[in-house]
């Protein structure tokens, strides 16, 4: 077994499906060329690092469907949030939203998914690797950022940073109410544009009264949906521009893409709707094969909504 230098120290026996390191992301860079990458649930990623006391962006380990088998080389505490995919602290079962406490030579494991896509590990103090523009994210498909800029793999070691003081914590619970659930149908909701003037009236009813299926070629870089056509009123080319995250494109086929956090950072295609901030962290969080339908807000609705989950979030902090 390799010896840890006394800091919080974890070993990759099996990486799982897609193991990475994540933060809040880069933004800043999407005129060169680079999206911001980060964590996919930005709530559940945060929601982590306060369990353990750490500041909000410190880098976590972002767990897709299948989870890797973790050996831990130190004494540390850490946290699980996001998806219930069937953890367990050597035998005793540890579910999202809880902290937990490991010692020398412990073994996280994970088993079949029970709901959702992504859970977040977090340990005290963060893990330490390399700042890449401003970020410690993982950028997969561009191969930088995180651990050696990919995911991880059998025989990787990450340790967390050394806090100025010793950690000791009770075992805290995130209440429900901040906690993803079971569900098989979500509301996604938008705002609509900038060219839901190249729609036909029944392309946009289409949009708004329909179901649409998230593909099992989803990805960091997009959903893509299976449901009705959606009519355009002529081409489904606009001159190339950014593409803000969230972007729900319809090429020629009809059908959309929501544009995430790796995508690419000009595109061509008309679009529908953006995706709110808060609804970005549930389609996160959604299996292929799950259905979503969206739902029109304005600009001053998707603040409220995003601006009053962070006051609760805080509230519960500061009670605790």
């Amino acid at each position: 077994m390799p010896e840890g230098d006394g800091r919080p120290t974890i070993e990759i026996l099996t990486p799982g499906i897609l193991t990475t390191v994540q933060d809040r992301g880069r933004p800043g860079y999407q005129s060169l060329g680079i999206a911001e990458s980060g964590a996919m649930d930005i709530f559940s990623f945060v929601s982590a690092n306060r369990l353990v006391g750490n500041p909000d962006n410190s880098a976590c380990l972002e767990i897709t469907l299948a989870g890797p088998k973790i050996r831990f080389l130190g004494l540390t505490w850490g946290s699980l949030t996001g998806a219930h995919l069937s953890a367990h602290l050597n035998q005793y079962p540890l579910n999202p939203g809880r902290t937990f406490k490991a010692e020398i030579g412990d073994l996280l494991t994970f088993g079949p998914r029970v709901y959702g896509m992504r859970a977040y590990l977090a340990v005290a103090g963060g893990f330490d690797v390399p700042v890449v523009l401003g970020s410690r994210s993982t950028y997969v498909y561009a191969g930088f950022g995180g651990y050696e800029g990919r995911p991880l793999r059998k025989g990787d070691i990450l340790s967390a940073f050394i806090l100025e003081e010793s950690y000791e914590s009770a075992f805290v619970e995130l209440p429900a109410e901040f906690q993803i659930g079971k569900c098989d149908l979500f509301p996604i909701h938008v705002i609509v544009g900038p060219h839901e003037d190249r729609f036909t009236q029944e392309g946009l009813q289409t949009f708004f009264n329909s179901r649409y299926v998230v593909m099992s070629d989803s990805n960091r870089m997009g959903y893509r949906l299976k449901g009705p056509q959606i009519t355009h009123r002529d081409t489904p080319i606009v001159v190339s521009e950014a593409t803000p995250l969230g972007a729900v494109q319809v090429p020629g086929q009809g059908n959309p893409i929501i544009l995430l956090r790796e995508r690419g950072t000009t595109g061509g295609y008309t679009k529908i709707a953006c995706v709110i901030t808060v609804d970005l962290d549930v389609l996160a969080q959604i299996f292929p094969g799950e259905e979503i339908y969206f739902r029109s807000v304005d600009l001053e609705e998707a603040h409220r909504y995003d601006r009053d989950r962070w006051e609760a979030l805080g509230r519960w902090r500061k009670a605790r």
